[in-house]
């Protein structure tokens, strides 16, 4: 045990070494998480309304001060603007066409994702003063929330980073200092060194585990700050978040023994870390999406990590967390195993 404190020791030491890659390994998901913050979509949309001159028009007004989730939060904030003033993402109108009160929406400048938003909260206000005309023989909706509170989007987003942020840290250092062995001829010293190739491959798993762990503890508290919200348990998502710091660091390890290159271990490491996430419940439960999204989104480990993440920080279980332990300790076991012979042939076997 003193021998491989020592190692550990040791790996730890050469983050020296690559001090640039550490740095961005551990730093750039919170920075991309803080950017991202400020311009994903908020549940409250600011809408222009020309100053309403009609008592259709200052119902549609009233209607869409009263659009928004059960437990309060605003879906449409109005903002009353004048003929000929700038307008925007867009602007409401309430004509007369074909002796009928007709709201109509003329957009701006903007994308197609932005429009179905206008436009839903548009006829969310319609149908609200739709059902206020029908007086009692409206259609009665009581909503029971899924959560007591609506918490923002952005706290699932960042959530479903912490897997990637883990994986992205252990593959990207695993995979450059592992390939920088080979281009500086430093391997020659694992190949003559007495200690068991076994230790050093503990060794070096474990430091890219910490660091791994490091660099989500950096998020959750970026998450945290944004969102005021952490999750109930601080142990529970280091050991839900370890086999994806193994899994990680298996995969930037081989990467850096099979290519013996930096620079392309670097890409392996960043390229297979955003794939999975992107696969993996990076925007959205799977189930939300396509059948095919959510039947390639199993084939990942980032999923099954954010269904254990989702009870931490929702409060609510989702999934069978039983078959996402059982396929992250199978992700995790192939990984290392694949990584240890690649180690074992590499580093103690024939060369050219």
């Amino acid at each position: 045990m003193r021998r491989l404190r020592l190692l550990i020791l040791n790996e730890l030491k050469m983050v020296r070494t690559a001090l640039p890659i550490h740095l961005i390994a551990l730093l750039q998901p919170a920075l991309m998480y803080s950017i991202m913050a400020g311009v994903l979509v908020h549940p409250t949309f600011d809408v222009n309304l020309i100053q309403p001159t009609s008592d259709a028009g200052q119902r549609l007004l009233e209607a869409m001060y009263e659009v928004g989730s059960p437990d309060g939060a605003a879906y449409i904030h109005p903002v009353l603007v004048e003929e000929g003033d700038p307008i925007g993402a867009g602007v409401v109108t309430v004509e007369e066409r074909d002796h009928r009160a007709t709201a109509v929406y003329r957009y701006g400048l903007i994308d197609s994702n932005l429009v179905k938003n206008l436009r839903n909260r548009l006829t969310a206000a319609a149908l609200r003063v739709w059902d206020d005309s029908l007086d009692g023989r409206a259609v009665g909706i009581v909503e029971h929330p899924w959560l007591p509170q609506d918490p923002p989007y952005n706290l699932y987003f960042g959530m479903a980073m912490l897997p990637m942020t883990t994986f992205l840290a252990a593959a990207l250092i695993g995979g450059f200092l592992t390939a920088q062995e080979f281009e500086f001829d430093t391997i020659l010293e694992y190949r003559l060194s007495p200690v068991s190739p076994a230790l050093v491959f503990i060794a070096r798993i474990v430091r890219l585990v910490l660091l791994g762990w490091l660099s989500a503890g950096i998020l959750m508290v970026v998450i945290g700050s944004f969102n005021s919200v952490w999750p109930n348990s601080i142990f529970a998502v280091a050991l839900i978040l370890l086999p994806i710091a193994l899994v990680g660091g298996a995969i930037g390890i081989s990467a850096g023994l099979l290519l013996r290159s930096s620079l392309p271990a670097f890409v392996v490491g960043l390229s297979s870390a955003f794939g999975c996430w992107i696969l993996g419940a990076a925007f959205g439960l799977p189930t939300g999406f396509s059948s095919a999204y959510e039947f390639t989104s199993r084939l990942v480990p980032n999923s099954y990590a954010v269904e254990l993440l989702f009870p931490r920080y929702y409060g609510i279980k989702i999934g069978n967390s039983t078959t996402s332990i059982l396929a992250l300790t199978v992700f995790s076991a192939a990984a290392l195993g694949l990584s240890a012979f690649a180690y074992r042939r590499r580093v103690l076997g024939q060369q050219e």
